[in-house]
């Protein structure tokens, strides 16, 4: 958890309640703080927020698999990060937090993006 008190609702058994019974979920940190940009990396350790919290090779390996997807889309990653959170089976209400009417502009290339459920996977 980024702050003390947070809990996480994206674990296995809440992505299953959640689809159950299709309660709308609102994904805080919905593009991981640039976990997916190059301001990330196994070599990158100068952000000590990020390193702290999303470092795991769990999320290393999600990364990669953004990173491979953007790649075959034509896409950047960060778009994919979030165009995952908003093909969830799940109504997913992402929250993100664009710092210039840039960002936000960029953010919304993510809705172009139709994941099929392999890419989901």
């Amino acid at each position: 958890p980024i702050w003390a008190g947070c809990i996480t609702s994206s674990t296995d058994a809440w992505k299953a309640w959640l689809t159950a019974r299709q309660m709308p979920n609102f994904a805080w940190s919905s593009q991981g703080r640039g976990f997916f940009t190059d301001r990330a990396g196994r070599d990158r350790t100068d952000n000590e927020e990020l390193v702290r919290v999303w470092y795991s090779e769990k999320n290393f390996g999600r990364r990669d698999r953004a990173i491979e997807l953007a790649n075959r889309l034509g896409k950047s990653p960060i778009h994919v990060a979030l165009a995952y959170v908003l093909a969830q089976p799940f109504p997913s209400v992402p929250l993100i937090g664009p710092r210039t009417l840039d960002e936000l502009e960029d953010s919304l290339k993510a809705l172009d993006i139709a994941l099929t459920a392999a890419d989901v996977a």
